[in-house]
């Protein structure tokens, strides 16, 4: 069995509903936070005026929306498989994600326009103590949800988690660049430093909704575990003698699964029966260290050279 800490943040590491027990404390967690954040920001935006602000408050709501949807998505992709869904519902975490990447993209526009029209008319902002106040509650907060959903994505590698991760992190440092101009706007002449700030959080929503979308669509379209986790499965499969060989493995994440699926190379002279306990045990080595994992093994003969199949899935018969 594999060592704990190796066991953490990566798919299918954890069995199904300890990973969901985890998701749904931290998905909650996240939507309290953003209540909090949301308020304050709102209430200090109407006496402040601060576009930086402003930019910092439609950032919080999108994060909230987003956390909305990692809290129904984490609870929904943890649900057994059906008669309808044989491979579970797990790639809602993925549609979640890539949600959340939609929705950074168009506050990010937003905040552009808002940026573009504060530089052209630049204002003197109102009641800038109270603005810096609740900048560095929210970088406060922010922070403690941070490290909270690190240590929820060290044990689940959860896609959702992760996707709203990405939004706070972008709204921590938003956070403290809004806080570096009001403060250059209220302290010197440079009234449009706190429109320059929103053009910066802008690009670096940009930047976030890239990284967020590309992790969303890796899983989405079924792209193979890290070879490292391959390379493990490998391992585990050939530790029974009687294995000779893997073949045409094929592995997917969904959510808080991971679905396996391979050949193994078994002697010639094997009884069906013989086979079949190599097969179930070679399966039991990898359930262990996979406890989320669906698990699909062909056993074939090593003599035989006849290959069976669609020829357009056959891609690693060297391994």
């Amino acid at each position: 069995m594999q060592d704990e800490p190796e066991r953490r943040g990566r798919p299918g590491r954890l069995p199904a509903h300890e990973s969901s027990r985890i998701t749904r404390r931290i998905t909650a967690f996240s939507i309290a936070i953003g209540v909090v954040l949301i308020t304050a920001k709102l209430i200090v935006f109407r006496e402040s005026g601060s576009i930086g602000l402003l930019s910092s408050l439609v950032h919080s709501a999108l994060d909230f929306v987003a956390a909305l949807s990692s809290f129904v998505a984490v609870r929904y992709a943890a649900r057994t498989p059906d008669a309808k869904y044989r491979f579970g519902r797990g790639k809602a975490e993925g549609f979640s994600a890539l949600l959340q990447a939609c929705l950074i993209v168009l506050a990010a526009v937003h905040l552009l326009e808002e940026a573009a029209s504060r530089l052209a008319n630049p204002q003197a902002l109102e009641h800038e103590s109270y603005a810096i106040a609740v900048m560095v509650l929210a970088v406060a907060l922010t922070i403690w949800l941070l490290i909270a959903q690190s240590w929820a994505i060290r044990e689940t590698g959860s896609l959702a988690v992760r996707g709203d991760r990405a939004h706070y992190i972008a709204d921590m440092s938003a956070s403290v660049a809004v806080i570096i101009g009001i403060l250059l706007a209220s302290m010197t002449d440079f009234f449009r430093a706190d429109a320059l700030v929103g053009f910066g959080i802008a690009l670096w929503l940009f930047y976030t909704a890239y990284k967020v979308g590309r992790l969303a669509w890796s899983q989405l379209m079924d792209a193979e575990l890290p070879e490292k986790e391959r390379a493990l499965i490998r391992k585990l499969a050939l530790a029974d003698k009687h294995i000779n060989a893997v073949h045409d493995l094929r592995t997917r994440a969904a959510g808080p699964h991971v679905h396996i699926q391979m050949q193994l190379d078994l002697d010639d002279n094997l009884s069906l029966h013989d086979a079949h306990e190599i097969v179930i045990a070679a399966e039991r080595r990898m359930m262990e260290a996979y406890p989320a994992a669906d698990i699909l093994i062909h056993p074939h003969p090593s003599g035989c050279n006849k290959l069976h199949g669609n020829a357009v899935f056959r891609q690693d018969h060297n391994h």
